[in-house]
């Protein structure tokens, strides 16, 4: 038995030892996936089937791809670490582009857009329509149908609404500006390595004698655009390895395609398939549970996940009958506490929920309590106004595009003000130039010298940004001479003037202090030079190599179901578990999807699931009864202890403990009243 074997099950083993041809491994929840893909990466890479740089494994999260890489460098060495390439389908377009960038028609250094600069785009061309309602309409829904327009996964509709005819008229011209402005969006990453491969033959067999074995984790998560890239990339040896689980499939409603996974086998032929079903997570109460809500879907490649025997707590999961939401969110708290004097600790506990909504009214309530607690998927920092500004004169300086010469030109203020923006604008118009080309003929504009002098000024200043960047002094680093670079600017007293008040200024100006510190964590591990720079911007866009939350913070974590998977807690609390939130009445149109994200949900507990439902719920400001979720209903109701009165029957130790309790506080506020 070899290193990278050791102490895994026979299933494991058999995964870790394939060599060559299509192997689908269906990894049930906490089975161990991320193990089995280190230890073959580092076999293969140890036994000589493939070295380090003809291994490619595609992730969903840049966290999961430098996971992978650290254990297996750990084991096999450094070296490793700088040939095996494991990323994101998007990071694996951006290399695929900057690599043929010619070919793709792009400059070496091309801009990356994201949602907002996107949206600035879509409201820049309907000012161009004639269309006397285009005020109405909602700027993120356009961008969503255009870019499933751009993938082709629009849906076929009989109904040709406003909607669609104004997605007609702007997908063509939308793809052309972004061709114009010299930069690639999100969609594009993926987007355009395709078509560099149909038009440049040449081009795709490069990546493909690079990449002799291929691997891809969270395969249930791939959508058609990223299928049909894996088949571009495989297609002359077919060593391709997917790692997924099909119950575990619940983003279809952006775009994944669960039929990947299921029609797999058929599409490859000779493909090995083997099952996971060993979990080292959960209760093998819990997962009673979790197999019994599963096996109603009829779709799936059948699987029954069985604890280790060291796993069993004699626990049964545990439902909850309450009144109203406003009794669920004193539950919450009731039971954070209840589970505390159990000797558990406020970052064991997660509350998963379905709707964003429900997490407002929890929140409150653990506020009210004192409880600290965190939300996963709330705004990231990546979205804050103070990053895309910063983010913007970074970009401009070293790769200038007219999003982002358009984000800073008076931020902050310098006397450049729409009239002179629209002269400008309607310069480059009339005589067929770039925005960026435009400003630098201000003159020629009609802009006045005093408004023209500060487009120079601030021009030349994002031309000598990066090398001033560079040029710190002792005792300081590029990061921190950046932030003081903005400071000199003006910025932070920018924010200071548009904010009003202090503290929230300077937790803003802390934003962009966090900015310094990641550049330099970022330059810390590579060179200090312009290249590096340039990378980072590229890692800050896809948003790699960032931990936004410190996961050593000892608080409780509140999140939407969609937002749980692929973490664990020994406690979980599943809230709402009614007809209409979950599965939900306007966002859940697939059941069978919205019994996989209840079975993500209850897959996340270790030791001690609950779940809470109420018999009356607010519903547009009128309270209306509610029946319970028919995913509790399919369940034998001998899997789960259910309690209709909201409270579980208090033994006769933790009765004896409250009244203990109780008397102590009595007698603290006596002594305290008596002084």
């Amino acid at each position: 038995m070899s290193v990278w074997t050791k102490g895994l099950n026979p299933e494991q083993v058999k995964a870790v030892e394939h060599d060559f041809g299509p192997l689908l491994i269906l990894a049930g929840a906490g089975s161990g996936k991320t193990t089995v893909l280190v230890s073959r990466t580092g076999r293969l890479i140890a036994d000589k089937v493939a070295k380090a740089d003809e291994i490619c494994v595609l992730t969903f999260t840049n966290k999961a791809a430098k996971e992978l890489k650290h254990r297996v460098s750990h084991k096999v060495g450094s070296q490793v670490k700088k040939g095996l390439w494991a990323g994101t389908f998007h990071s694996f377009g951006l290399q695929v582009l900057r690599r043929f960038h010619k070919q793709a028609g792009l400059s070496p250094y091309f801009g990356i857009v994201d949602q907002s600069d996107c949206t600035a785009i879509i409201k820049e061309l309907m000012k161009d329509l004639k269309n006397s309602g285009k005020d109405k309409f909602d700027v993120d829904k356009l961008l969503n149908m255009i870019n499933d327009q751009r993938t082709g996964m629009a849906k076929k509709t009989e109904a040709f609404d406003e909607y669609h005819e104004m997605v007609e008229a702007l997908t063509p011209k939308f793809n052309k500006r972004l061709e114009l402005l010299g930069v690639v969006d999100f969609e594009g990453l993926l987007i355009k390595p395709l078509e560099l491969f149909r038009n440049h033959p040449e081009a795709l067999e490069k990546i493909q004698s690079a990449f002799t074995q291929v691997m891809v984790d969270e395969f249930q998560d791939t959508n058609r655009l990223q299928m049909e890239l894996i088949h571009q990339i495989v297609k002359t040896h077919n060593n391709l390895t997917v790692v997924g689980d099909d119950d575990q499939s619940i983003y279809g409603w952006r775009g994944a395609e669960v039929k990947n996974i299921l029609n797999f086998p058929k599409e490859f032929k000779s493909c090995e398939v083997i099952k996971l079903e060993r979990n080292y997570r959960s209760s093998s109460e819990i997962l009673a549970v979790a197999n019994a809500a599963i096996a109603q879907n009829k779709n799936r490649h059948g699987k029954i996940l069985r604890a280790e025997a060291a796993q069993n707590t004699g626990e049964l999961p545990e439902v909850f009958v309450l009144e109203r939401e406003e009794d669920e969110c004193d539950f919450v708290v009731s039971e954070v506490q209840h589970f505390m004097r159990q000797g558990y600790t406020y970052k064991d506990f997660a509350v998963l929920y379905r709707s964003n909504t429900q997490g407002g009214l929890i929140e409150s309530s653990l506020r009210r309590a004192n409880i600290p607690y965190t939300i996963t998927g709330g705004t990231s920092i990546f979205d804050r106004k103070e990053v895309k500004d910063v983010m913007a004169y970074l970009k401009q300086s070293l790769a200038p595009n007219e999003v982002s010469l358009r984000r800073i030109i008076n931020t902050p203020p310098r006397g450049i003000g729409e009239t002179s923006i629209e002269k400008l604008t309607e310069y480059s118009r009339e005589h067929k130039l770039t925005f960026m080309e435009a400003c630098q003929k201000w003159r020629e504009a009609e802009v006045q010298e005093k408004t023209g002098e500060s487009i120079d000024q601030l021009l030349n200043f994002c031309h000598s940004l990066p090398s001033q960047i560079l040029d710190y002094k002792v005792g300081s680093s590029p990061g921190a001479h950046f932030v003081e670079i903005l400071q000199e600017m003006g910025y932070r007293q920018f924010i200071y003037t548009a904010t009003g008040d202090p503290n929230v200024a300077e937790k803003k100006w802390q934003v962009v202090e966090i900015v310094g510190r990641i550049l330099d964590a970022y330059l810390g591990r590579r060179s200090y030079d312009i290249e590096n720079i340039k990378s980072f911007v590229d890692a800050m866009m896809l948003r790699d190599d960032v931990n936004e939350e410190d996961s050593a913070q000892n608080k409780m974590q509140l999140m939407t179901l969609h937002a749980s998977k692929g973490l664990e807690f020994p406690v979980v609390i599943l809230a709402g578990l009614e007809e209409d939130l979950l599965p939900h009445k306007t966002l859940g149109s697939d059941i069978d999807e919205e019994r996989r994200l209840f079975y993500v949900g209850v897959t996340r507990a270790k030791k001690r699931l609950v779940m809470s439902r109420c018999q009356q719920r607010k519903r547009h400001g009128v309270v209306r009864p509610v029946a319970p979720s028919r995913f509790l209903l399919e369940i034998a109701q001998k899997l789960y202890k259910e309690y209709p009165m909201g409270a579980r029957p208090v033994s006769g130790q933790e009765r004896e403990d409250l009244v203990s309790s109780f008397l102590k506080g009595l007698e603290a506020k006596t002594q305290n009243t008596s002084k």
